[in-house]
């Protein structure tokens, strides 16, 4: 960054920059920034502390890393960065699936996010999540009721489970849940993490409908888990770029199928 436009930068645009090279590099040094800025190593030095003070950083001798905190952060963030048009056409459509006055639980994911964004402009609705991010997301909504569900954190994604967050949600009847995926195949559907598979399920048992969204990347992948068959799901909403082998068994397997984007939805 030794260019004549960094010297100009404020210190919010310089620490956002610093954090741009740590996501990159994995550690940043005092001495270097100060040069690459044109600063003083005590201007990079209370950069540092204040970041770190936002546990965006850990500071070292002589530099920072990333805090356990922002590593987890900044991998949903890129998550949720990928195929992003695509998910967001397809929140869209599964918002057009919710009515006012409905009572849905949302999954954890960022295809799921982007579905929690796009439910500002529906009134009255009573929402259960596992996931903190849907629950951030939607907690400044007017006219919205929200239940964070109960449950461990895991430590690398911003949701819930274990036997808290299923047992709290049998204590719940809801019209739809809104589920994402990890990976589809003929066979059903599948998660990375058992704990996260088992919420899942739960979702599915107090349903009285079920929307799995997912991008079409995720047909070309497998998982570990498996947490459902697709006669457990009625809705599926995925972008069109799904591939002609996959469209075929799609047909057969899934009740009600929804393309967004240049097909028809």
């Amino acid at each position: 960054m030794k260019n004549g436009t960094a010297k100009k930068q404020t210190a919010t645009t310089r620490r956002s920059a610093i954090l741009e090279r740590l996501s990159s590099e994995g550690e940043v040094f005092v001495l270097e920034l100060a040069a690459d800025f044109d600063v003083t190593p005590m201007t990079i030095r209370r950069d540092l502390e204040a970041l770190e003070g936002q546990n965006a950083l850990t500071r070292t001798h002589g530099g920072a890393i990333f805090s356990q905190q922002s590593v987890a952060e900044f991998a949903f963030l890129e998550r949720n960065r990928t195929s992003i048009g695509e998910k967001r056409a397809i929140a869209k459509a599964a918002a057009a699936l919710v009515a006012p006055g409905m009572r849905i639980v949302i999954d954890t994911g960022t295809t799921t996010l982007e579905v929690a964004r796009a439910l500002g402009g529906v009134a009255g609705l009573q929402v259960l999540t596992s996931s903190l991010a849907v629950a951030s997301a939607l907690h400044t909504f007017p006219q919205m009721e929200v239940v964070l569900l109960g449950g461990n954190v895991r430590s690398n994604s911003p949701d819930l489970s274990g036997s808290l967050t299923e047992d709290n949600l049998r204590k719940f009847r809801v019209d739809l849940a809104i589920l994402g995926a990890d990976a589809l195949d003929e066979r059903g559907l599948y998660t990375t993490d058992l704990g996260i598979g088992r919420v899942s399920e739960a979702m599915i048992d107090v349903a009285e409908e079920t929307v799995l969204v997912a991008d079409s990347r995720k047909l070309s992948r497998t998982s570990f888990v498996k947490f459902a068959d697709w006669d457990a799901i009625d809705h599926l909403i995925v972008d069109d770029g799904v591939e002609g082998a996959h469209r075929a068994w799609l047909d057969q397997c899934v009740k009600q199928l929804h393309y967004v984007g240049g097909a028809p939805c």
